[in-house]
């Protein structure tokens, strides 16, 4: 997987966090049904939700809202990591930024 895939999953991860699954299952039923993800992918997008969960308001706020994307991006913000470096809208990459989630 590339990290904009990686990126992808765990915002897939967190929108179902928002819905009230617990993260743990959340991450299970993601593994179970992406067997194509190897032990590394897996733990590098285990890594980034919990991460995100941790941070789960200060993200939101740097994010712009409350989505999976836009605590992806207040956490990749949090980090000082290249935003659009994941967000590239490459293969499975989540879509580039729009002008708003740029501000």
């Amino acid at each position: 997987m590339t990290p904009g895939a990686r990126g992808a999953a765990a915002i897939d991860i967190l929108d179902d966090i928002r819905t009230g699954t617990p993260s743990e299952a959340a991450l299970t039923r993601w593994a179970r049904g992406n067997r194509y993800a190897g032990s590394k992918d897996r733990a590098a997008v285990r890594d980034l939700v919990f991460d995100v969960v941790r941070h789960w308001r200060s993200d939101a706020l740097r994010g712009g809202g409350e989505s999976g994307r836009q605590r992806l991006i207040g956490r990749l913000r949090g980090r000082g990591q290249d935003v659009d470096a994941i967000f590239s809208g490459e293969g499975y990459a989540p879509s580039f930024l729009t002008d708003d989630e740029r501000t």
